[in-house]
C-alpha cells in the first residue's frame, strides 16, 4: 500500500483532531505534553484538543499525570492496542513519510535516499539525530533549508550525507567502510526501492542491501 493510500485510510479510521494527536505522543511514547503544548503542536483549539483527549485517557489509550500546576498527557505502552496503533501511525505520520514530504521539491535531483543509524536500527529515542543518505545530484545546501522545518517539527536533528552516484559507487567498490556500512547497514527507504540501490552501489540490482 502507498503511503497515499494509507494516509486516506487513516483519515477514514480517524478524525482530524484525534489523528493530529495520537501522531504526536504514540510516536514519541516516552515524552509527555501539556495541554497549550499539544495545542500548538497539532494547531488545535486548546478546548476541542482538550476534549479530545478527556477521551482517549478515558479509553485507556493516554496516561493523564499532574505535574506541579500542570497536567501532561503521555501515550500508554500498557494499552492493549498500542503496538498495533503506533505501527499504524509510524506507517503513515512517523519519521520516513515525514522526511519524504519534506524532500518532494528536491526529487528531480535525486535517485535513492535512505535513512540509516539508530533510527533505521530502532533503537532511536525522541531526541536521537535522524542520519540520512542520499544519492543523487542535489547541493548539500538546498537539502538542508528543504530539512529545517521539519527538524523544528520533530525537534530532532537531521543529518545528511550526500553522494552523487559516482561517488557513491567508487567508494563501495574501494571498499571504503563508511560507504559499506551505509549500504550494508540497516535502513528505511524514503526516496526509490531497495531494487534501486544496485545501480549506484555498482552491484546487479538483486545484489542490493541487506536490513
Amino acid at each position: 500500500m502507498s503511503n497515499t493510500s494509507a494516509r486516506a485510510l487513516m483519515d477514514l479510521l480517524f478524525g482530524g483532531t484525534r489523528q493530529a494527536v495520537l501522531a504526536v505522543l504514540l510516536l514519541q511514547p516516552q515524552a509527555s505534553f501539556h495541554l497549550r503544548e499539544l495545542a500548538r503542536l497539532t494547531d488545535r483549539h486548546a478546548g476541542t484538543l482538550g476534549r479530545e483527549l478527556d477521551k482517549l485517557v478515558e479509553a485507556g489509550l493516554l496516561s493523564r499525570v499532574e505535574r506541579g500546576n500542570q497536567v501532561h498527557y503521555q501515550a500508554n505502552p500498557s494499552c492493549p492496542l498500542f503496538d498495533e496503533l503506533a505501527s499504524m501511525f509510524r506507517k503513515t505520520h512517523g519519521v520516513v513519510p515525514a522526511v519524504r514530504e519534506a524532500l518532494e521539491p528536491l526529487a528531480g535531483g535525486i535517485q535513492v535516499a535512505w535513512i540509516f543509524g539508530s533510527t533505521a536500527k530502532g533503537t532511536d529515542t525522541e531526541r536521537s539525530d535522524i542520519d540520512l543518505l542520499v544519492l543523487g545530484e542535489v547541493g548539500f545546501a538546498d537539502l538542508v533549508r528543504a530539512l529545517h522545518p521539519l527538524e523544528a517539527s520533530l525537534r530532532r536533528e537531521i543529518n545528511p550525507v550526500v553522494y552523487s552516484p559516482g561517488e557513491f559507487r567508487r567508494r563501495c567498490q574501494a571498499g571504503e567502510a563508511f560507504a559499506r556500512q551505509l549500504l550494508d547497514g540497516p535502513k528505511l527507504m524514503v526516496v526509490g526501492d531497495r531494487d534501486d540501490i544496485g545501480e549506484p552501489a555498482g552491484d546487479s540490482p538483486a545484489a542490493t542491501a541487506h536490513g
